[in-house]
């Protein structure tokens, strides 16, 4: 994990990751072809990877406010 990834604020929300997903993808995409996981995690991470690549502003539907 990079410095820049340590000082990161926490996710707030799925619309911040995805604001966010343009500086997250590199870092998975590092973890993943790096020998610190296993294959079924990393089977697991590339479908996270291509989930969110296909995630955009208009799936991202403001949620319903909880009284």
């Amino acid at each position: 994990m990079t410095n820049e990834m340590q000082e990161m604020p926490p996710i707030e929300s799925l619309f911040d990751f995805f604001q966010r997903w343009g500086l997250l993808r590199p870092e998975m995409e590092a973890l993943r072809a790096s020998d610190r996981l296993g294959p079924r995690e990393r089977t697991i991470l590339a479908a996270l990877i291509d989930l969110a690549d296909r995630v955009g502003p208009d799936d991202l539907a403001p949620q319903d406010s909880k009284e």
